[in-house]
């Protein structure tokens, strides 16, 4: 921190124990909604000074269907966003409008004030003072807090970023936030957390019946991204919902064009084909956008989870054959294993599988870590009315009950704790589930789909995992290759950079990713990607400057084998980015079309 910023931070602390002793509010050193957030505080008791622990007489508490259906939304997000920027001092998690977190991802080992900070718990503004989510919330905007604006000193030393996430008709239904230690740029965490946002709010679209969901977009690239607008239209042809960015993009921000015909907004719409590449449309006022359809939607359990992007499955012949394998195992109704280090795309290949099967039944993924000890009964199994202090009137479905029907992905599986295990063999073998405080038994119905990064054998043998429940999961085993042993490198980065809206590659960019070892795999990638396309701008080519500069540091040159494959994978990769155009390929290298026939040949 440098001394203007410590000079401020000292100038909080004690504007705001003047303000706390009834002093005047300090609001030129606060943004208005901190400054609000801290009368609030001030009114609830609040003592800066004070420290901030759970009360005892309230434990985690568990969620409700509408929370569990906020936590289907954005786990993929967070999960994501942990593999960017996730570390031993950082929290990240979602609240609902009540302050409570439907879901959050932090070190095992962390201490102090973020210990808490797990799903169940409640952090209200009354009883945690001036945070993040608690102003976005508020005012429904997003927000950072640095050190000592927080109101209580237990936050002095974190950095804080939140941003709202809207529901179908425009509401606040949460916040996403990320706190933690660390120099970080606060810019580049909202926009990262915005994008999260977005994806989030694109997955409400799912809950919509019978409605073909049309994707906008200025720039086709962009289609499929979280940046793309969504509109959800009928069978009649009028539009029932609007995501942010299409309202956006069609010059609609303070007007939600519900019940509009989509033959009032394009000229061409009565033209659009369910199965075709994307089209350009004409907006009445001449503007023209593309757009494409996703997919005709159904009635959708509030569970089940979006359709996943298969792009990092890819074309690596070892993975295809592996992938058929597993389809004919898994119609059969065989239980999947798949094995393989993180970041291998273990979830994509599980919801490849799920939608070659049945893509209109539920799939449902579970973190066997992630979910807290205290709540993962009442989570899984879910509970009737009254079964606890604080339980839901009603009662709540459980995530295994959620899946009946359709596919469970039980994520992590290696990390499930002993005694669950146990419980979880019993369902499997009886197909029959009960809720916590009922004796009535459900039918249970799933295709079954683990995953895990550990060896489950050498479990087996430590005594920490099950054998009888090994062998149950293990109708197939599919083991997923690291990205350095993968064949389809050159192809995958281009298809990574089209879903990322990022601009071509130059020759040397290209060479530099095609030779690193990736120990991150397929996620590491894909963070190098939107680095590289956010670092480029508007710039026509990724170059090595705009890769981590890790990647660009060791650029010696290569063997003489090793350098005659690098560039043929090279001039393969710029060959499928520039549709087989032998010109514009040897215009991206900047060599001439002799010597690039010359390279194909070998």
């Amino acid at each position: 921190m440098d001394a203007h910023a410590l000079q401020a931070q000292q100038r909080l602390v004690i504007a705001r124990q003047r303000f706390v002793e009834g002093g005047a509010l300090p609001a030129d050193l606060l943004p208005s909604s901190v400054a609000q957030s801290w009368v609030r505080s001030r009114a609830a008791g609040l003592l800066p000074d004070q420290s901030w622990r759970p009360r005892q007489d309230v434990g985690l508490l568990p969620l409700d269907e509408q929370d569990q259906r906020l936590a289907a939304c954005v786990r993929p997000e967070i999960d994501r966003l942990w593999q960017q920027i996730g570390g031993a001092s950082w929290t990240i998690f979602c609240v609902n409008p009540q302050g409570m977190i439907v879901h959050a991802r932090q070190a095992r080992n962390l201490h102090g004030p973020l210990q808490p900070l797990q799903a169940g718990r409640r952090i209200q503004e009354a009883d945690i003072g001036t945070t993040a989510p608690s102003c976005t919330l508020a005012e429904g905007v997003p927000m950072v807090l640095i050190g000592n604006q927080h109101y209580l000193s237990d936050f002095a030393q974190f950095f804080c970023v939140s941003v709202p996430i809207r529901g179908l008709h425009g509401e606040v239904i949460g916040a996403l936030d990320i706190t933690g230690i660390g120099d970080r740029q606060a810019g580049a965490v909202l926009e990262q957390l915005s994008h999260a946002a977005m994806a989030a709010e694109n997955r409400l679209f799912n809950s919509l019946g019978d409605c073909r969901v049309l994707s906008l977009q200025h720039d086709p690239r962009l289609l499929g991204t979280p940046l793309q607008g969504l509109l959800a239209v009928d069978s009649s042809g009028r539009i029932q919902n609007a995501n942010r960015a299409a309202q956006r993009l069609l010059g609609l921000e303070h007007y939600r064009p519900l019940g509009q015909r989509l033959d009032h907004l394009f000229e061409e719409s009565s033209q659009l084909d369910l199965h075709r590449a994307p089209q350009q449309l004409t907006l009445s006022d001449g503007s023209r956008l593309y757009a494409q359809v996703l997919e005709q939607r159904r009635d959708s359990p509030p569970l089940a989870f979006p359709v996943a992007s298969t792009s990092a499955l890819g074309a690596d012949p070892q993975l295809n054959q592996q992938l058929q394998q597993a389809h004919k195992a898994f119609a059969a109704g065989v239980p999947i294993l798949l094995q393989g280090d993180t970041g291998t795309g273990k979830e994509v290949f599980a919801r490849a599988l799920h939608e070659h099967w049945n893509p209109q039944a539920p799939f449902v993924a579970i973190n066997c870590a992630a979910i807290p000890e205290s709540l993962i009964e009442a989570e899984l199994f879910g509970y009737e009315e009254g079964t606890f202090t604080g339980a839901r009137k009603g009662g709540a479905l459980g995530q295994l009950e959620a899946a009946h029907g359709g596919t469970l992905l039980l994520d992590e599986i290696g990390d499930m704790p002993a005694a669950l295990q146990t419980r979880l063999l019993r369902v499997l073998q009886e197909r029959e589930i009960t809720r916590l405080g009922s004796s009535t038994r459900r039918p249970l119905q799933v295709r079954l789909i683990s995953a895990t990064h550990c060896d489950l054998q050498q479990r087996m043998q430590q005594q920490s995992f099950r054998e009888d429940l090994y062998y149950r999961l293990n109708g197939l085993c599919v083991r997923l290759p690291s990205l350095a042993q993968r064949q389809d490198l050159a192809p995958l980065i281009e298809r990574l950079r089209l879903r990322y809206g990022a601009p071509p590659l130059d020759a040397q960019a290209l060479q530099v990713l095609l030779r690193q070892p990736w120990p991150g795999n397929i996620r590491q990638l894909e963070q190098t990607l939107r680095l590289a396309a956010a670092l480029a701008g508007d710039e026509a080519l990724i170059r090595v400057e705009h890769l981590p500069a890790a990647m660009g540091a060791d650029l010696e040159s290569p063997a003489p084998g090793e350098l005659h494959h690098s560039v043929r994978r090279t001039v393969a990769a710029a060959l499928a980015a520039n549709g087989g155009n032998i010109t514009a390929t040897a215009s991206q290298l900047g060599i001439s079309r002799t010597t690039l026939y010359k390279k194909l040949r070998g």
